[in-house]
């Protein structure tokens, strides 16, 4: 689309942009999830007692009601400042080696 549209031309900056925005779109997908993991993982089951959570969907329902639509993002800034440069590294070698292979 960044290419069809003429915003910018086929090349390493390109593909920064690009794999960064797919990291920032990664991290804001996942991360509602792995806080709902972790807080599932993270429950104290005591014997006798009712659980916190039955299980995701609840967990996830509780946490909105309690803490806001916001508690799913706890945690955002680690979760992009690792997926972003992990993306961008990706798929920059990726179109490198694209490039590579093509012209071999």
């Amino acid at each position: 689309m960044i290419l069809e549209k003429g915003v910018m031309k086929d090349g390493i900056g390109t593909h920064v942009t690009a794999s960064f925005a797919a990291g920032f779109v990664a991290s804001v997908a996942s991360n509602p999830i792995d806080v709902i993991k972790t807080r599932v993982m993270n429950m104290k089951l005591e014997p006798g007692a009712v659980p916190p959570y039955s299980g995701a969907l609840d967990c996830a329902m509780k946490t909105v009601r309690a803490e806001g639509l916001m508690a799913l993002y706890k945690g955002f800034i680690p979760t992009i400042s690792r997926q972003g440069p992990f993306t961008v590294v990706f798929f920059v070698t990726l179109e490198q080696v694209r490039k590579l292979l093509k012209d071999f």
